[in-house]
């Protein structure tokens, strides 16, 4: 069988972009793009809700308008671009902060886990790593 696409939907295939094209494939359309040099590429493939046959319409050209990055104004561009790099930057900060709070948290229980560990592996007296002042001194006071 020889499937023709609407005319007004080649139309506005056309008048969207002059290289593009729709044909039949023999299961469904398909939009192909012509190449400067070479054949055409299929861009889009064009099927119902169900994945089966159904003929193309402006659905598609609206879909493809879309999807086309080109006609996008550059001041959308730098906009989309910018959120983008806002949102790398606000995960990267919260992932230093997450760092930062981890390491702060470890460092000032340094000598509580070394405790904790020494009891829970029962190596006796876990002792501070710092220098310890007795209470009486040694010796004779003056």
């Amino acid at each position: 069988m020889d499937y023709r696409p609407d005319r007004s939907f080649v139309n506005e295939l056309k008048r969207t972009d002059k290289r593009l094209g729709c044909r039949f494939n023999g299961q469904f359309f398909v939009v192909t793009y012509q190449r400067p040099q070479g054949d055409s590429v299929p861009i889009m493939s064009i099927r119902g809700e169900d994945g089966r046959f159904r003929q193309p319409d402006n659905r598609d050209v609206i879909k493809l308008k879309e999807s086309d990055l080109a006609r996008e104004d550059y001041r959308e561009k730098f906009l989309r671009r910018s959120k983008m790099s806002e949102a790398i930057r606000d995960e990267k900060i919260k992932r230093m902060k997450r760092k930062e709070y981890f390491r702060d948290v470890t460092k000032d229980n340094k000598i509580q886990l070394r405790n904790a560990f020494g009891k829970a592996a029962n190596i006796g007296k876990s002792n501070s790593t710092f220098r310890r002042i007795e209470s009486k001194p040694k010796g004779k006071v003056f």
